[in-house]
């Protein structure tokens, strides 16, 4: 677990900004950056997920935590679409 990426995470979410991730998905392709808006984190058998709107997708997505390569906090913040859950 990335802690310095979990902290940004969570730095995003209390300043209701908005995250850019460059995630890995689990055949190891990648769509490039990716801008969300983070909501919760979830643990599902073990592996530590984060529940966020994607904007490019326009819906709501669930990352796993290991296999974001890296975190941004943009300058552009959200209008919360769901409660925000984490602290």
């Amino acid at each position: 677990m990335n802690y310095q990426i979990l902290d940004t995470i969570k730095q995003a979410a209390r300043n209701r900004q908005v995250l850019r991730i460059f995630y890995i998905e689990k055949d190891g392709t990648t769509e490039g950056w990716r801008s969300v808006e983070p909501y919760s984190f979830s643990k599902d058998d073990g592996e530590q997920g984060l529940f966020a709107w994607d904007r490019t997708k326009n819906g709501i997505r669930r990352f796993s935590i290991d296999r974001i390569s890296r975190a941004e906090i943009s300058s552009e913040t959200y209008m919360p679409r769901y409660q925000i859950e984490i602290l």
